[in-house]
């Protein structure tokens, strides 16, 4: 009875000393990964144009680590040239222990940044002209930068929609008009101001015109064309 209970009492010892293959290097792979990734966190950080915060990524890359963990685990990061840090890419990772060239690898990493677009707020038919009141700005995590995205009311403040939208749409620049405070064919104010006098007088637009543009206008007097900028509805200025 004593020999099989000591029989059975070393297979249940042996069962706590038996290590599943890959075990030992579990811990290793983790720290050594976490390191890499500490790294990869502070170079993108140092050369990403966004602000601090405004940036995340996620490792795609499978790492291999060494047999054993580092003692002093350094690297040495470099990107593609040209590299925008957004979306997916790839950084060369020179590592090193103690000073000592340890291993180079390429590392696949998914950035994304943290911007703010702007977005309807209510149903918006077409050609309102937008005010504060239409849309709000939100922030958005995203892998590309959208073309022709808005970040700022200022930019769709007093411009004319293109188009109708539904609640919470997000507002792009193509959807966007210049209102026309000139219209073509039509009678404007034309005021000569240097400074030391002040000159207005009639003219005709001979073109369509928006706040701060400058168009061709017809001198009703000397039937002459002068360029003019336009500064309100029906009213352009001749800059000196």
């Amino acid at each position: 009875m004593a020999k099989f209970s000591l029989k059975y009492l070393c297979v249940f010892l042996l069962g706590f000393l038996v290590v599943p293959a890959g075990a030992l290097g579990s811990n290793v792979t983790v720290d050594y990964e976490k390191q890499l990734i500490e790294y990869l966190k502070e170079h993108i950080e140092a050369n990403s144009l966004h602000p601090e915060g405004g940036v995340r990524f996620e490792l795609l890359s499978r790492v291999t680590p060494p047999e054993k963990n580092p003692d002093n685990l350094t690297c040495q990061i470099t990107s593609r040239p040209g590299e925008e840090y957004i979306g997916d890419t790839s950084f060369n990772v020179r590592v090193f222990n103690n000073g000592v060239f340890l291993k180079e690898e390429t590392l696949r990493v998914r950035i994304e940044v943290l911007r703010e677009f702007v977005f309807s707020l209510n149903p918006i038919t077409k050609n309102t002209v937008l005010t504060d009141d239409d849309v709000t700005v939100q922030k958005k995590w995203v892998r590309r930068i959208p073309a022709n995205s808005l970040s700022s009311v200022d930019e769709v403040r007093g411009r004319s929609l293109a188009v109708s939208l539904r609640p919470h749409a997000q507002i792009t620049r193509n959807m966007l008009r210049e209102v026309k405070t000139v219209s073509k064919g039509k009678m404007v104010k034309v005021v000569l101001d240097n400074g030391l006098m002040r000159i207005v007088m009639n003219g005709l637009a001979e073109e369509d015109g928006t706040d701060d543009s400058v168009i061709r206008v017809r001198n009703l007097n000397s039937n002459k064309i002068i360029y003019a900028r336009v500064v309100g509805p029906s009213l352009v200025q001749i800059d000196f």
